[in-house]
């Protein structure tokens, strides 16, 4: 689309599970689509390398080779699971990519046959050096929760370097933007989301957003969900009744999609750690109404407004 103040490119693509959507502002159309390619590429080697689904992922051939004798990944994936575990340390083990068994037995993941133990946990993963990670004990990660957000940082960080100057990478509700102008973001009402609860603006700053609206479903007559507390393999909430969203703006889309899991579970008790990572948190009831809100001390052009 072209304007006064120039061309508006925007296209999308199905990864990650959802779709993706970038789009590039400037004045050279050439420019701004060898950015978005750009984008997408590095989104489809997040997907290739973090999937849980593709048996030839980084993911899988840690969950086959970790244990007992380490296994090589690539730099990418070694910085999630280093991300991962500072996360799980700063959290008390409330976020956890272990989880995995768990999400697996409630057919959130496909059954792998995976050998883990019901303790293990992230303090039973090793970082060596040349990007070697090494399980002490079987186990089964799933990065699910965090990767989405860290393969919007490197889109936005291929469209940068591509000479782009303003955009937005939106991953199914995982987004930044970049650049001077601001983006209206809308969120979804989480009793009925089809319809939008309010909406805030965004400005150089990334958002996620977690809620099970869209995931909740039954098992064994209870309803379950797949943001689990890595403490107890168990939601935090009951299902039944408690259709919140939790939405969280940081710098970095892969430390706000991290810290939504962490807030929805803990809510007020993870204002300590949303204060020393500079996020803003919002947490949205199920009729669309704000029931908590957490400003950080960062620049005050870029905290969640509630619209």
């Amino acid at each position: 689309m072209r304007s006064r103040s120039g061309i508006e490119e925007r296209r999308c693509r199905p990864l990650l599970g959802t779709f993706v959507e970038i789009t590039a502002r400037g004045r050279d159309e050439r420019l701004l689509g060898r950015g978005i390619e750009a984008g997408f590429a590095a989104i489809a080697t997040v997907h290739r390398l973090m999937s849980f689904h593709d048996r030839l992922s980084d993911v899988s051939r840690m969950n086959r080779e970790a244990f007992p004798k380490g296994v090589n990944v690539h730099p990418w994936t070694w910085q999630v699971m280093e991300a991962s575990k500072r996360f799980a340390e700063e959290s008390d083990g409330t976020f956890d990519i272990t989880v995995a068994p768990w999400l697996t037995k409630l057919n959130f993941l496909p059954h792998r046959g995976y050998q883990f133990s019901p303790t293990a946990s992230s303090r039973d993963i090793f970082l060596r050096g040349n990007y070697e990670v090494f399980f002490r004990r079987g186990l089964t990660v799933d990065l699910g929760g965090i990767a989405k957000g860290f393969a919007v940082d490197r889109a936005v960080d291929a469209l940068k370097e591509n000479g782009i100057e303003c955009g937005i990478v939106n991953a199914g509700g995982d987004l930044r933007t970049f650049g001077l102008a601001s983006q209206l973001v809308h969120l979804r009402l989480p009793a009925d989301p089809r319809r939008v609860a309010g909406a805030v603006r965004l400005r150089q700053r990334a958002m996620a957003t977690s809620g099970i609206y869209f995931e909740r479903r039954k098992y064994r007559g209870k309803y379950v969900g797949p943001l689990l507390d890595g403490r107890t393999g168990q939601s935090s909430r009951d299902l039944s009744r408690d259709l919140i969203s939790v939405s969280v703006a940081a710098a970095e889309c892969m430390v706000a999609d991290a810290l939504t899991k962490i807030v929805f579970a803990l809510r007020e008790k993870s204002a300590g750690l949303l204060a020393q990572c500079q996020a803003d948190a919002l947490l949205l009831e199920h009729e669309g109404a704000p029931s908590w809100m957490f400003h950080s001390s960062c620049d005050t052009r870029d905290r969640i407004r509630f619209y």
